[in-house]
């Protein structure tokens, strides 16, 4: 029977013992150690993993970096430290998280209904990557949510600049699940060619494949939501030409109604400039209407101006 052991010495029989460590201490880690022949380095080692790795295979021992959903649409991920022996089953994860506690409590629960036959290593791992694997729908549910809602801010011109971000942010993160579900997959294709000395039933085998051939799935969803990505990024890229276009046709638009004021300002000007000239013969100057005529002139010229740079709605 599956036994839930925090720190205690290795059993003389062959009870399978699953080993759920929540940020052990220094004491702990160094009694587990001790106890199944392990390199302690590793567990402090495997909280820096950016990416999923395998260390060994025999022991087997990797770590997952694995994503969950904290409340409905929250995602996070932590870091989970994975070693089986022949009997030992040893999950270690940096925190406290009640997603891995509920688990925990789950797979214990339902390893209870099993024949005494099916109660080992293989099954357990079973157990908990079939688990593992269905929260994955539910986060690339929730991945794939956000970037339709971010497509339809971008169509609505609403915050572009801050819905790029999260598109880089998701493409970002969904490049690292994959590579973190093609390594769990990977880790299930050695056991079951019998490349890690795991016990594993044929049953157990079965299921395996089963768990194996929803990764495949889920790596398939994640390249579709790439697409997606992609084509919200060609939606953006669109969306700020045409905010650059309609930028440009309203510079032109004020360069030419300032156009057409300064050359309605600089005829009459011109007018006024000439004959404010100091010369001793100025046509008009002794004319009783000559003012009247000049400011006519200015008139007359700024007027047809106008009505040609409004024809051609410039103004």
């Amino acid at each position: 029977m599956l036994r839930y052991l925090a720190i205690t010495n290795y059993p003389s029989d062959d009870t399978p013992l699953w080993l759920f460590l929540t940020n052990p201490t220094s004491e702990e880690i160094q009694k587990i150690t001790t106890t199944f022949k392990l390199d302690e380095k590793l567990f402090y080692e495997y909280k820096k993993q950016v990416r999923s790795k395998r260390y060994t295979t025999s022991p087997l021992q990797f770590v997952m970096v694995d994503y969950f959903l904290d409340g409905y649409a929250n995602i996070k991920k932590t870091n989970i430290l994975i070693i089986i022996k022949k009997n030992v089953f040893i999950t270690v994860i940096p925190g406290q998280h009640k997603t891995y506690e509920d688990l925990y409590d789950e797979i214990v629960e339902d390893l209870r209904h099993y024949e005494k036959t099916e109660r080992n290593i293989g099954q357990v791992l079973y157990e908990f990557l079939d688990r593992d694997v269905q929260e994955n729908y539910d986060v690339l549910r929730t991945t794939e949510e956000d970037i339709v809602e971010i497509e339809k801010l971008i169509l609505s011109n609403g915050g572009i600049t801050e819905q790029v971000s999260k598109l880089l942010q998701h493409k970002k993160d969904l490049s690292a699940m994959s590579r973190r579900f093609w390594a769990t997959a990977k880790i299930i294709f050695l056991i079951k060619k019998g490349l890690i000395s795991i016990a594993v039933s044929q049953r157990t085998l079965r299921l395996l494949d089963d768990v194996y051939d929803t990764f495949q799935h889920q790596i398939t969803i994640i390249a579709s939501q790439r697409d997606m990505l992609g084509d919200a990024l060609t939606l953006y890229e669109t969306a700020l030409s045409n905010k650059l276009a309609k930028s440009s046709n309203e510079l032109n638009h004020i360069m030419k109604t300032l156009t057409s004021l300064t050359l309605l300002v600089m005829i009459p000007t011109l007018i006024a400039s000439v004959y404010g000239m100091n010369f001793a013969i100025i046509p008009g100057a002794n004319s009783t209407t000559g003012f009247y005529e000049a400011i006519g002139m200015m008139a007359l010229s700024g007027l047809l101006l106008y009505l040609l740079f409004h024809r051609k709605k410039w103004i």
